[in-house]
């Protein structure tokens, strides 16, 4: 984003109170449209949430009414519907899906293909060493220009006529909402599974380290501290998390450490162990027989060149029909030494 866009966005969201209620309705709609921002940043200028603000300005109660009766409300209702069932979506992306807790960030991106800065680690040119009076100092590079991550967009349609919703609480249409924005969170989460494994769309050189099991087809304990060594020991980077899939992670609680209840609390409580101080995540579509530890500070980032977009113009004429939610995203290894894959599908030659 320029410093003049974001010099324009801040102007207006930081005019006093008064005038910042003073612009509603379509006038507001387009305006927010004209800086890329959406309500959400709106009512957080003013400091309500979007049921504070219906309250206040349109005497309504989002959670007693229809969503008819919302329509009919204010004139202005209308206008704010779209981030009604945007900031539903969102909710669902953000609660259930586990992406967000294994990345590094979710970084706005300009375009659909993105040139990823990267550090190519080499232990010897970087290790620190005694330089004698005008000789060169080993270096750390950052480096562009081979690590060109593509973007896909991602997406969910949302089917039903306005006679099907109308009648609907709207607090009701929210957890439908939610739901949805579960699902599609799932489908990143997925995508995030197989970057994990295989590295991202820049190429196969960004796959991580793999390391089989002591015995094809067996877990052990000490197979899990190969790997906690090989990425805090060799590697240098702390290990996080654990992920597997639930079948794997069902094995995985299956060791005796994992049952000790000084341990972990898990058959009580059903929050996950920290297995060697890393928080066991399940993830449904990780690959099988594999576990990948990483190190989520360091290993992989979300870009996004699209939050997500509703169709705004359906929702406000009330023409439901066929909406559509959709995202343009991706994930980008950032350190591919960052994590490390631990394997039982082999075959003992």
């Amino acid at each position: 984003m320029g410093n003049e866009r974001m010099r324009e966005r801040m102007a207006f969201l930081s005019k006093p109170e008064e005038e910042l209620r003073a612009v509603r309705g379509r006038e507001l709609y387009d305006a927010l449209a004209a800086l890329d921002l959406n309500h959400g940043h709106y009512f957080r200028a003013l400091g309500v949430s979007f049921d504070e603000y219906c309250a206040r300005e349109f005497g309504v109660d989002l959670g007693r009414i229809t969503v008819d009766r919302f329509f009919q409300s204010d004139p202005n209702a209308k206008w704010l519907f779209p981030d009604l069932v945007r900031e539903a979506v969102v909710a669902g992306m953000t609660r259930k899906p586990v992406y967000p807790q294994l990345i590094v960030r979710d970084e706005p991106v300009d375009g659909s293909a993105y040139d990823v800065p990267y550090v190519a680690e080499d232990a010897k040119n970087e290790e620190l060493r005694d330089v004698a009076e005008g000789a060169a100092i080993p270096e750390s590079e950052i480096t562009y220009g081979d690590r060109i991550v593509r973007l896909d967009k991602k997406g969910r349609g949302v089917i039903a006529s306005y006679e099907v919703v109308r009648r609907m609480a709207v607090d009701m249409l929210r957890v439908h909402l939610r739901r949805m924005g579960e699902r599609l969170g799932r489908t990143l989460d997925a995508r995030l599974a197989q970057v994990l494994v295989s590295g991202d769309s820049s190429g196969p050189a960004t796959a991580a380290e793999t390391l089989n099991t002591e015995t094809p087809e067996t877990w052990t304990y000490d197979d899990l501290l190969r790997g906690y060594m090989k990425l805090s020991v060799d590697h240098y980077f702390t290990p996080t998390h654990l992920v597997a899939n639930a079948d794997t992670c069902r094995e995985l609680l299956q060791m005796e450490p994992f049952k000790d209840a000084a341990v972990s609390d898990f058959a009580a409580t059903g929050n996950w162990p920290t297995p060697l101080g890393a928080k066991l995540v399940p993830l449904a579509e990780h690959p099988a027989n594999a576990v990948t530890l990483l190190d989520a500070g360091y290993a992989v980032s979300k870009l996004t060149e699209q939050d997500l977009l509703v169709e705004s113009d359906k929702l406000i004429s009330r023409q439901w029909d066929r909406t559509y939610l959709t995202v343009v995203t991706d994930f980008a290894v950032i350190y591919e030494k960052a994590r490390v894959v631990l394997n039982s599908d082999w075959v003992e030659e």
